[in-house]
């Protein structure tokens, strides 16, 4: 969990009556917390308990002697013991908490200079809750996932650590022979194939003076070194035919050094693999169900990012016809979600990360889920998605099944008519709205509107977007296009001028109902349109009045 710098976290004493009066003016959350505390305030349970909560968060100021609608009511709490209260909190939560005493001109004003807690080290309370945190206005205790963030804020690098006990004769050497191989071949070092073994994992940062580590352990160390020293690095692969089935069709695990395994992990998979062919004019084309790079990303993605102090859990791998499913244990980092990890890139076993990365296997830019999802989408299967992770699980769909190969080979007439790449973003964009989703923020819209590619529906912030009348043609559904645009602006405007004819007038009520979907301002443009083109009036007060047709309508 991000510690961010407070100002003035550390100047205790001295602050004015301005710089006070600006934090009444600030968003009461993590950083400030202010109680009333008009008589008296819990030194057993509320104040070591607040304390805690924004040392656990960050770090703050609690605030004695303002009202919940920001007014200074003044406290008289520890009126005559603030001087000793940094002591007692210093004695129960073990972090040093200044305290300072403002007389401000409306009441007498309690602050409490609360620091963030030391990395790695949780404050813990001694009031009502062992670890106390925020929810909302209240204090709740902290749940387990937020309270092992701040645990693992100082863990090194799980893949460095050293293995006790670990040699190189507890080693594979066909799965050190792999990594050597491919090494050399993505230096362009055929040199490296003659380094003995000792100085080759030196050289990759695996072994140092203290030892072999966990990433030697896990991508070299023999299948019985595994089972006894980390039984948890493992990988389990499940085929079904059909998806719905309890019962596995076939099952295998690895607990093997990854880098002899890698490739049969592959080989596994593919040998379920399905072809889908499909023609394209005189052309034949195929896809597979599981494409090599995809799958590889993924698996790779797995064991680099997986928490391997979970032990009781493996890498769990199910496949059938319709999809490809992957579970790591462990949930994301803090601060990434299913929504932004296209956009953030963290290693939570670096040292792994950077093997892979000297082997050639990934990129150190963390582009593999960005291939996951671009190479997909070209394939027309649709998003692979996350939504399926958890606190403790983080769970990858591949779709296996081409959804719409006319929308692929739609954007690559008009990429190759227009003469322009689709780089992975815009494609991304481009499937989000061929799956009708919201977006928000059309970052290419003038390119795709330029090159036909999509059309606008509406206006403001009503705006919506939908692929263009072409695409809907080529496989003759322009029906779904007539559904999806529905009416134009001008037949919306008829639509008015109708019901105004039929009922003499409407207000908006009316209008709203006859046009859910459409927001009150975009409606109300249409009122304004008809009315500045003469074709209608407002009549009566601006709430209460209604529009009715200009008398020569």
């Amino acid at each position: 969990m991000q510690k961010l710098e407070i100002s003035g976290m550390l100047k205790a004493m001295g602050t004015t009556i301005e710089e006070f009066d600006c934090w009444l003016k600030q968003i009461e959350g993590t950083r400030l917390e202010f109680k009333a505390a008009a008589s008296s305030f819990s030194t057993d349970k509320d104040l070591p308990d607040y304390c805690a909560a924004l040392a656990n968060e960050g770090g703050g100021k609690l605030v004695l002697g303002v009202g919940p609608d920001r007014r200074v009511v003044g406290t008289k709490a520890f009126q005559t013991t603030h001087n000793k209260l940094s002591h007692d909190l210093l004695t129960k939560l073990k972090i040093r908490i200044d305290v300072e005493e403002l007389s401000h001109p409306k009441g007498r004003i309690l602050i409490f200079h609360v620091p963030p807690c030391p990395p790695g080290h949780p404050v813990r309370s001694t009031g009502k809750y062992a670890y106390p945190m925020r929810a909302g206005e209240s204090l709740v205790e902290m749940d387990l996932m937020t309270l092992k963030a701040l645990l693992n804020e100082a863990d090194p690098d799980f893949s460095r650590l050293t293995v006790s006990g670990l040699s190189l004769s507890d080693l594979d050497g066909e799965a050190l022979g792999n990594f050597r191989r491919l090494w050399s071949q993505k230096a362009n070092r055929p040199d490296f194939n003659d380094f003995p073994d000792e100085k080759m994992l030196r050289s990759a940062g695996l072994l140092t003076d203290a030892g072999l580590n966990y990433a030697s352990l896990i991508l070299f160390g023999k299948k019985e070194k595994i089972d006894q020293q980390l039984p948890g690095s493992e990988i389990i692969y499940e085929w079904r035919q059909e998806v719905q089935k309890t019962s596995h069709d076939y099952r295998i695990s690895w607990r093997e050094p990854f880098f002899k395994v890698f490739d049969l992990i592959w080989n596994t998979i593919n040998a379920r693999n399905l072809r889908m062919p499909f023609q394209e004019g005189l052309f034949q084309r195929e896809v597979y169900a599981f494409s090599e790079k995809p799958i590889r990303e993924a698996l790779l993605n797995a064991i680099a990012h997986r928490d391997y102090t979970i032990h009781s859990r493996s890498i769990f791998i199910m496949a059938s016809p319709s999809d490809f499913v992957i579970e790591s244990p462990g949930g994301f980092l803090p601060g990434i979600t299913p929504e932004n990890v296209l956009y953030k890139r963290e290693w939570r076993n670096r040292c792994i990360a950077e093997t892979f990365e000297k082997a050639g296997l990934v990129e150190r830019s963390g582009q593999g889920m960005d291939d996951i999802f671009e190479i997909t989408i070209r394939e027309g299967k649709g998003l692979p998605n996350l939504s399926g992770s958890d606190a403790t699980t983080v769970k990858l769909r591949i779709p296996a099944q081409v959804k719409d190969k006319s929308f692929i080979l739609f954007l690559e007439k008009i990429a190759n008519e227009k003469r322009f790449l689709i780089c992975f973003e815009e494609l991304l964009e481009l499937e989000r709205i061929r799956q009708l989703q919201p977006v928000s923020h059309l970052q290419y819209k003038n390119k795709f509107i330029q090159a036909g590619i999509v059309e606008t529906i509406g206006r403001t912030r009503g705006t919506k977007y939908i692929l263009s009348h072409r695409y809907y043609a080529r496989e003759g559904k322009t029906g779904i296009h007539t559904r999806l645009a529905g009416l134009s602006r001008d037949q919306k405007k008829e639509l008015i001028l109708n019901h105004l004819r039929k009922n003499k007038k409407g207000v908006m009520k009316d209008f709203q109902d006859a046009f859910p979907d459409l927001r009150r301002s975009d409606i109300h443009n249409l009122l304004q349109e008809l009315k500045k083109s003469g074709q209608i009036i407002h009549k009566g007060a601006r709430q209460s009045g209604y529009w009715t047709l200009q008398e020569s309508n």
